[in-house]
C-alpha cells in the first residue's frame, strides 16, 4: 500500500502577504502541520503547481524554507502563476527532465507517479508541446513494460468542468488523450489542481479528480447560472492518494473548513462570466 499527498495552488507571496483577505503562508503552514501530524508516513508529497502567486523570488524562497518541515520525498510542479526560470533560480534540487521542463517520475513499487509540466510562459491555459508529450509517452511505455499502473499528476485539468474556467484549462487536451490511449498503460487516476474546486469525473475513459487547494475555493458556476460566482475562504485541502495493486482511491483532507463567502467586490471578474465565454465552451 502506497500513500501520496497532493497539494496544489499554494499561491505564496513574500512573507506577510495578504490577498483576498487570506495569508496563504499561514494556510500552507496549517497544511504542513496536518500532513506531519496525520500523514507523516506518506511515501511521497507532490506540490502540483501555482506555488507562487506572482512568481516572486521571495515567494519561492519562502516555499523552499517552509517545505523542509516535511521529511518524505517531495516533488514540485509549476502552474500558470509560476515562472519556470524564477523558480529554478530560487529552488533547491528541482525536478527537471533533459529538456529543462519541471517534470519527472517516481516509482513506488507497482505504481509509477508521473508528474507532467503543463506550464508555459505567457499562457494562463496549460500547454503540452511535442517534447513534453514525447517524454510522457516514454514514461508510460516504461511503466507498461514493468506492469506498473500510472498515477498522472498535472496542474491544468484536461477535462471540461462545464464552468467558465474551462477557457483556461489544458489547451488541446485531445493531444494528451491520444498519448494516454495509445500507450496502453493502466492509468487509474489523473489528478489536477488549477481550478480551485474539488471535482471527480471521467475524461476519455480516464478517471480525473481536481482539488481546491490552498488559496480560496470557488462554488460551482454551471451553464445557465447568472450573477457572480461565489468564492470562499475554504475548504483549503490536500488529497491523499492510496494505491495498492488494482486499487486507487483519493481522500480529501480539509485543513481549513471555513466555508465563509468572501466579498464579491474582491473578484469582479467572476461576475456574469457566461456572457464572456465563447459558445463552444458552453
Amino acid at each position: 500500500m502506497k500513500k501520496i499527498i497532493v497539494l496544489s495552488d499554494i499561491h505564496l507571496g513574500p512573507s506577510g502577504t495578504v490577498k483576498f483577505g487570506l495569508d496563504t503562508a499561514v494556510r500552507f503552514a496549517r497544511a504542513l502541520d496536518d500532513i506531519n501530524k496525520l500523514y507523516g508516513d506518506a511515501d511521497l508529497c507532490v506540490f502540483a503547481g501555482d506555488i507562487a502567486d506572482e512568481a516572486n523570488p521571495a515567494a519561492y524562497q519562502l516555499f523552499e524554507d517552509m517545505r523542509t518541515r516535511l521529511s518524505m520525498p517531495q516533488y514540485v510542479l509549476l502552474g500558470n502563476h509560476d515562472d519556470r526560470q524564477v523558480y529554478l533560480d530560487n529552488c533547491k534540487a528541482p525536478m527537471l527532465d533533459v529538456d529543462g521542463f519541471v517534470q519527472g517520475a517516481h516509482d513506488l513499487g507497482d505504481t509509477r507517479i508521473v508528474m507532467l509540466d503543463s506550464s508555459e510562459p505567457g499562457h494562463v491555459e496549460g500547454i503540452l508541446c511535442p517534447k513534453r508529450l514525447s517524454w510522457l509517452s516514454e514514461q508510460l511505455s516504461a511503466a507498461k513494460a514493468k506492469n506498473q499502473q500510472v498515477v498522472l499528476i498535472i496542474h491544468h485539468n484536461p477535462q471540461k468542468l462545464f464552468m467558465p474556467v474551462d477557457r483556461y484549462s489544458l489547451a488541446e487536451p485531445d493531444m494528451l488523450l491520444s498519448v494516454l490511449k495509445e500507450s496502453g498503460a493502466r492509468i487509474p487516476l489523473i489528478m489536477a489542481g488549477h481550478c480551485h474546486i474539488t471535482t471527480a469525473g471521467s475524461w476519455g475513459g480516464f478517471p480525473v479528480v481536481t482539488i481546491s487547494g490552498n488559496q480560496h475555493s470557488v462554488a460551482p458556476f454551471l451553464p445557465g447560472m447568472t450573477g457572480q460566482q461565489a468564492c470562499y475562504e475554504g475548504p483549503a485541502q490536500f488529497g491523499i492518494i492510496m494505491c495498492e495493486e488494482e486499487n486507487c482511491t483519493v481522500h480529501f483532507h480539509s485543513y481549513i473548513n471555513r466555508n465563509v463567502e468572501l466579498p464579491a467586490a474582491m473578484f469582479p471578474w467572476k461576475k456574469d462570466q457566461w456572457q464572456k465565454v465563447p459558445d463552444f465552451l458552453q
